[in-house]
C-alpha cells in the first residue's frame, strides 16, 4: 500500500483533545492527506459540515459538554449533511458493552479503539472505499430514502454474486420489509439462512414472523441469535414484543432490560421499557426510562421540549400514585432537582412558557402536599395565560382532575391538538391518570347525586353530609362545593341560630373554594345568587 491513500480527501477531525488531534492529523499526513480540519465539540462539526462536504470524519464518542459522537451521526443524517459516498469512522478510548453496542448499532461505516496502528487504520479505510465506490448507485439510492430503487439496485448487485452479496441481501430485505413485502422478504431469509445462520439473517426472519404473529417462530430465532451472540440488543427487543404479545408480561420485561443494559441509548427501546413498565405497574421502571429518554435526546436532532416536559410528568405521576411517604418524598425531591436544573438551560426552555409549566407543576406538588386551596389558587392565577400554550395544557388538565374539577379538565382536553397526543409518553400519561379518574369520579358522582336526590327530598342535613363527602374525593369541585353552600343555606335557614354557627362557619369556609376562580358562565351566576343569600345571612349572624 502506498502512502497516498487519502490524497485529495476532506477529512474531519471531531475530537476535544489537541493532543491526540496533533497526533492524529500526523498518521494522516503520513498516508496523504493534506486537507485536513478540526472541531473540538459536536456543534462546531455541525456547522463546519453543513459548509464543506467531507469526504471523512473521524469522530471520538465523548466530547465533553455538548453533543456526543453518535448524536453527531444522527444529526448528520437527519440533516442530509453526510454524502453517500462519506465515510463516517466513530473512535474512542473506551471498550465498555454500552458504549460500544450503541454506537455499533447505529451503524457507523467503522468503528475503531482506540489505540489502533497506521496499518489498521489504512486498511479499514481502503475497504470501506471500495465497498462505497462499488455499491455507488445504492447508497445514493439509501442516501435518497428511495425504497423501490434499493430493492432493484441490490437485487442487480446480487445478481453479479460480487463479494458485498450478504451486505445486499441485508439491505434488500430491510427495505422489502419497509415496503411490507414480507413473503419476498422471508423467501429470501430462508434461502440465506439455508446456507448460513447468520445473526442479520436470524434478526430479520424473526421480525417478519412477528410482523406475521408468528410469535414462537419468532421466539425461536430471537433465541438462536441470543445463544450465538450474548450482546444482540436488538434480538432482545423482538423477543421482548413477542413476549408481550404473547400475554407473558413479566418475561417481556426481563427481555427488554436485557436489551436496555446492553445498549441504553436507544429512544426506540426505551420507549418500549416504559410501555412494558406500564404494563406491570413498574413506576419506578417508567420514571428511569423517561429520563432515559430526556438523556438521550437533550443534545441530538430527536432533541424536543415535550421529552424534558414528560420527565417531570412522569416523576410527578410517580409521587401521585406512590403509597409511601419516603418513596413520594424522593419523587418529589426528583422533580424539584430537575426543574432548578432544566431553568439553567435557556437553550431547552425557550420554546415554552417555562414559568408557567412550573406554576403548574408546583400547583401539583401543593395538591399533594394536601394543600389542595394553595394548588386551585395557583391554577386560578395563571389559567389566562393557557390559550396559547398548547404544550402545557396537559399539565393543566393533570392539576384540574388531580384536585377534583372535572368538568374544567374535559373542556380543557378537547382543546388538545392531535399531534401533541401522538406523543407515546404523553398518551400513556393521560390513560394512567384517566383510570385513576374514572374510579374517583364514579365515587365522587354517587355521593354528588345522592346530595341532589336528598335535596330534592327536602332532607337538607343529608344532603350537607353527602356534598362533604364528595369534596372529600374531589376537594375543589366547583360544581360539588355550590351544592354544599345550597343545602346549608337551606339548613341555615331552617335552623335555630344557636345551634347553626359551626355550620355557618363551615359554610363560609366552602366559599373558598370558588371566590376569585375562573368559572364557568353557569357556575358564575349560580356563584352570585348564592352568594347574595350567604349575605343575608351573615347580616343575620352579625345581629
Amino acid at each position: 500500500m502506498n502512502n497516498k491513500t487519502l490524497e485529495n480527501q476532506r477529512i474531519l477531525i471531531v475530537d476535544d483533545q489537541r493532543a491526540f488531534q496533533l497526533m492524529f492529523k500526523g498518521i494522516l499526513y503520513s498516508m496523504g492527506a493534506t486537507n485536513v480540519a478540526f472541531a473540538p465539540t459536536g456543534e462546531q462539526a455541525l456547522a463546519k459540515c453543513a459548509n464543506v462536504n467531507y469526504d471523512i470524519l473521524f469522530v471520538d464518542y465523548h466530547l465533553g459538554v455538548g453533543k456526543n459522537g453518535k448524536q453527531l451521526l444522527e444529526d448528520l443524517r437527519e440533516k442530509k449533511l453526510l454524502g453517500p459516498h462519506s465515510i463516517f469512522m466513530l473512535v474512542t478510548g473506551e471498550n465498555t458493552v454500552p458504549m460500544v453496542m450503541s454506537a455499533v448499532e447505529l451503524e457507523p461505516d467503522d468503528y475503531l479503539v482506540k489505540p489502533f496502528s497506521q496499518n489498521v487504520l489504512r486498511s479499514r479505510i481502503l475497504r470501506i472505499k471500495r465497498k462505497k465506490t462499488q455499491l455507488a448507485a445504492v447508497y445514493q439510492a439509501l442516501f435518497d430514502e428511495q425504497a423501490e430503487q434499493v430493492v432493484t439496485l441490490c437485487q442487480q448487485e446480487i445478481g453479479t454474486e460480487g463479494r458485498y452479496q450478504q451486505f445486499c441481501k441485508r439491505v434488500l430485505v430491510e427495505n422489502l420489509i419497509k415496503l411490507n413485502h414480507l413473503s419476498e422478504a422471508e423467501h429470501i431469509l430462508q434461502e440465506t439462512l439455508s446456507q448460513r445462520r447468520s445473526g442479520w439473517a436470524l434478526l430479520l426472519q424473526a421480525k417478519v414472523y412477528y410482523r406475521q404473529n408468528r410469535y414462537e417462530d419468532s421466539m425461536a430465532l430471537c433465541q438462536e441469535a441470543i445463544e450465538n451472540n450474548r450482546y444482540f440488543a436488538e434480538a432482545y427487543d423482538i423477543q421482548a414484543q413477542n413476549y408481550r404479545a404473547m400475554g407473558e408480561t413479566d418475561k417481556a420485561f426481563s427481555s427488554i432490560q436485557a436489551a436496555a443494559e446492553i445498549a441504553p441509548y436507544s429512544m426506540q427501546r426505551q420507549y418500549l421499557v416504559m410501555e412494558i413498565a406500564r404494563d406491570l405497574n413498574n413506576i419506578p421502571q417508567q420514571v428511569l426510562a423517561s429520563k432515559q429518554l430526556y438523556e438521550i435526546t437533550r443534545r441530538s436532532i430527536k432533541q424536543d421540549i415535550i421529552h424534558l416536559l414528560n420527565y417531570i410528568r412522569t416523576v410527578i405521576e410517580a409521587a401521585v400514585r406512590a403509597d409511601e411517604p419516603a418513596s413520594r418524598n424522593r419523587y418529589l425531591q426528583e422533580v424539584s432537582l430537575a426543574l432548578q436544573r432544566v431553568k439553567r438551560d435557556e437553550m431547552m426552555t425557550r420554546e415554552i412558557n417555562f414559568d408557567l409549566f412550573e406554576a403548574l407543576c408546583q400547583a401539583r406538588l401543593e395538591s399533594l402536599n394536601g394543600a389542595q386551596y394553595q394548588a386551585k389558587k395557583t391554577y386560578a392565577a395563571v389559567s389566562e395565560e393557557l390559550h396559547d400554550q398548547h404544550q402545557i395544557l396537559p399539565d393543566a388538565i393533570f392539576l384540574l382532575n388531580q384536585i377534583g374539577e372535572y368538568e374544567q379538565a374535559a373542556t380543557l382536553q378537547k382543546l388538545l391538538p392531535a399531534e401533541l397526543m401522538a406523543n407515546p409518553v404523553l398518551n400513556s400519561l393521560f390513560g394512567d391518570q384517566q383510570h385513576f379518574v374514572d374510579q374517583k369520579q364514579l365515587q365522587f358522582g354517587e355521593l354528588n347525586k345522592a346530595g341532589i336526590k336528598s335535596y330534592k327530598e327536602g332532607n337538607f342535613t343529608a344532603a350537607v353530609r353527602q356534598f362533604e363527602a364528595a369534596l372529600e374525593v374531589a376537594p375543589m369541585n366547583t360544581g360539588s362545593a355550590l351544592n354544599l353552600i345550597q343545602a346549608s343555606i337551606q339548613l341555615l335557614n331552617s335552623q335555630q341560630r344557636n345551634k347553626s354557627r359551626e355550620l355557618f362557619e363551615r359554610c363560609k369556609k366552602t366559599f373558598r373554594v370558588v371566590d376569585n376562580m375562573p368559572l364557568p358562565e353557569h357556575h358564575r351566576v349560580r356563584y352570585k345568587e348564592l352568594l347574595q343569600q350567604f349575605d343575608k345571612l351573615r347580616d343575620e349572624f352579625r345581629r
